[in-house]
């Protein structure tokens, strides 16, 4: 429960854009000690690993959340398919399981029975529920857009290039070392004295060795966009054996999927490729700090090691080592301290877990109350109601959180807000996400070891960003757990995509997976001494030769969101403004003929093709054509006035009363929501970016004198 029925601020989502808001503006009120103080709301519950680490041998962060009266729950262990099943009874977020980690949205209409009169809205979005937010289930890309995305004319941003580039190198800092280590190097580097804050993380990773100090022997280029790290690419021209000249120490993923984009470059494409910068520790000792101020690369200030990859392949599903830089390490000890350091950072930030925000309420007199309903840490499903108050609210429940919340807050009956922008819902954008697979490789890999993506290739980034042609490929791993599904994985997919409940989904899988294996194996015991039997394969026999690729692009971002309403809806519904469906976009055909080219390179069989499981054959005779994706953007774009969007560049929510450029004093969005156009790469690093422009800007405009 809340300690304080008021605060200075109240931030509702815990993900990139409520952590990079929240502990500036702790760390501010800090300096500031005229007792202001922030309260975080959050859905979802606290997740960590089951496993001893290295800087964690006896799993203390479990009971020491206990111990702090936080809910809290354990990553699914199993790397078979026991884990498949633990994470979709245990970690899936449905009714009656409000603590789950996995919420997956399918928006629509269910009909009579699930069977009759069902509406597919186009898309189905995977997304987190717990502190941290997204971080707890991304891929650890940081990855910043070519430029050519902001001269689209729907981004209202006012910063000059190097405002920008200081904000992107601002939020990698952030995301790589922690929020409170990089607002301090920042001011070092203006001349304040100010000490550097202590690293939680040993910033960001390049990961594509079958292990830990291993040296790639990569070619590093220099990259305009992200100038202290460089462009790591695979070196395809080295002759001497004592440098692994055939690159035997990558990954074979990597190794793979770089070669065969360099062959697609030197056939004339417009492509570009290299390593992802990764928000991962990777155990380098060789690493060589850009300045003295980042020698924090693997031990903290006391000497201790840090928690290092391990290659289990295991990012989306939870690190079992505890290697990924999610969001809940910087704010457990800046909110609750560590076991190891039981001090919290600060004394003015509270973590509210298991709050789900209804609406936020602008009061007669200034500021505002936010309505929540508290769940049971034992029983979930059962709710309080809660009402705090708030000077400044920051809204960061992410692209369909904020929307709905917005959305409901505007309803007459609600009381609310009603003076939003008409602009509330509108451009949503599905980020261009695309999932699609390969059998038979040429070569053989293993899907299921490494970091989750290790690289990327840009496809048409010097192009005219009229054309909206710019799309990014990526190599996609497959979590052990998920991989034991393979055989059956392509059609539960499709059943997904159908709207199956959860359950039923859940017991269908294990009924086909029984059925299979089971009449398999007891037919093998009968064959296998002859010759050895498939049964008995590895995940990583059974994927040796198979190929997973993710994509995003530029979408159009014309999509709008509505409340449900009608029975048997979803809370939230989505159509594009032009009535296409969200698959047919031009987009997505790019993206094919670019998975088409990488086909040719890395197929042993001429004419084979990737295939999207959710946009099959089967999905479009059944109506069911669907776009799976995790990265939503807009909703509550920003745009120069209240006729263009519903926020400003700086988060201000427009209050159209006050004229087309007038805002709600103190109230902000800051997430993904505000995004105006499809980025075409992975999000996190751009949210971080914005939402660290808003904190600023609240600081030095918002926040009375000290």
């Amino acid at each position: 429960m809340p300690k304080s029925g008021h605060y200075t601020v109240v931030v509702l989502g815990t993900g990139f854009g409520g952590t990079m808001t929240a502990l500036s503006l702790a760390r501010e009120f800090a300096k500031r000690n005229k007792g202001e103080t922030i309260l975080m709301l959050e859905r979802g519950t606290w997740w960590t690993t089951p496993v001893g680490t290295v800087q964690d041998k006896e799993v203390a962060t479990y009971d020491y959340l206990k111990s702090r009266d936080q809910p809290v729950q354990f990553w699914s262990t199993p790397n078979h398919f026991r884990g498949f099943i633990d994470m979709f009874t245990r970690c899936f977020r449905r009714k009656w399981n409000e603590d789950g980690l996995y919420d997956f949205a399918l928006l629509g209409k269910r009909g009579f029975l699930g069977l009759f009169g069902n509406e597919n809205d186009g898309v189905s979005v995977i997304r987190a529920s717990g502190v941290g937010g997204g971080s707890l289930v991304y891929s650890n890309i940081t990855i910043r857009p070519p430029d050519l995305i902001f001269q689209d004319a729907r981004w209202p941003l006012t910063w000059t290039n190097q405002e920008r580039d200081d904000y992107y190198e601002l939020a990698r800092n952030a995301i790589g070392h922690g929020v409170l280590w990089a607002l301090s190097l920042r001011d070092q580097q203006h001349g304040s004295k100010t000490p550097l804050a202590g690293s939680v993380n040993t910033g960001l990773s390049n990961i594509v060795t079958r292990s830990s100090n291993l040296d790639p022997h990569w070619i590093i280029q220099p990259d305009s966009a992200n100038p202290n790290r460089g462009l790591k690419k695979i070196d395809l021209n080295r002759v001497t054996p004592a440098q692994d000249f055939k690159n035997d120490l990558w990954i074979d993923r990597a190794r793979l999927f770089q070669t065969a984009l360099n062959d697609i470059k030197k056939s004339g494409a417009d492509v570009d490729y290299g390593a992802v910068d990764l928000a991962i520790n990777d155990w380098d000792p060789a690493k060589a700090p850009i300045n003295p101020a980042q020698q924090s690369n693997q031990f903290d200030g006391n000497g201790n090691a840090k928690n290092y990859c391990e290659r289990q392949g295991r990012c989306n599903v939870g690190c079992l080592p505890g290697a990924r830089h999610t969001l809940n390490k910087q704010l457990m000890a800046a909110a609750l301290g560590t076991p190891a350091a039981p001090t919290p950072t600060f004394s003015n930030l509270e973590i509210e877990a298991l709050a789900e925000v209804d609406v936020v309420v602008a009061k007669l007199g200034g500021g505002y109350e936010v309505k929540y309903l508290k769940r049971d840490k034992e029983k979930p499903w059962r709710t309080k109601p809660i009402t705090v108050s708030a000077d400044i609210v920051i809204i960061a429940a992410g692209s369909l959180g904020t929307s709905e919340i917005l959305l409901r807050s505007k309803l007459p009956k609600r009381h609310a807000l009603l003076n939003l922008s008409d602009k509330v819902g509108f451009g949503f954008s599905t980020n261009g996400d695309y999932l699609a697979f390969l059998d038979g490789t040429k070569n053989r890999m293993r899907l299921t070891r490494g970091p989750v993506t290790t690289s990327f290739g840009h496809v048409n980034a010097a192009g005219n960003p009229a054309d909206l042609k710019f799309h990014t490929l990526e190599d996609q791993g497959i979590p052990p757990a998920m991989a034991s599904l393979v055989g059956s994985g392509v059609k539960l997919i499709q059943s997904f995509s159908k709207g199956r409940r959860p359950v039923r989904f859940v017991f269908y899988a294990l009924f086909r997976f029984l059925l299979k294996k089971g009449v398999h194996f007891i037919r093998a015991l009968f064959k296998n001494f002859n010759t050895r039997q498939d049964v008995f394969w590895s995940d990583d026999e059974v994927l040796s030769r198979t190929m997973c690729v993710v994509a995003m692009g530029q979408e159009a971002a014309i999509g709008q969101f509505r409340l449900g309403g009608r029975t048997g809806e979803t809370p939230l519904r989505v159509r594009r403004t032009d009535n296409q469906p969200f698959h047919k976009d031009p987009i997505y055909e790019e993206i094919r003929k670019s998975l088409d080219n990488l086909a040719t390179v890395i197929s042993e069989k001429p004419g084979a093709k990737f295939e999207n499981p959710f946009l099959s054959s089967l999905t479009g005779d059944l109506k069911a054509s669907s776009i799976a994706l995790s990265h939503p953007l807009g909703g509550i774009r920003m745009g120069r006035n209240s006729d263009e969007g519903a926020v400003d560049e700086f988060g201000r929510v427009f209050d159209k009363t006050k004229g087309q450029t007038g805002v709600y004093k103190g109230l902000y969005v800051a997430d993904g929501s505000i995004i105006p156009t499809a980025l075409g790469v992975n999000p996190s690093l751009t949210i971080a970016a914005l939402s660290l422009r808003v904190a600023d800007n609240i600081i030095m405009n918002e926040l009375p004198a000290a």
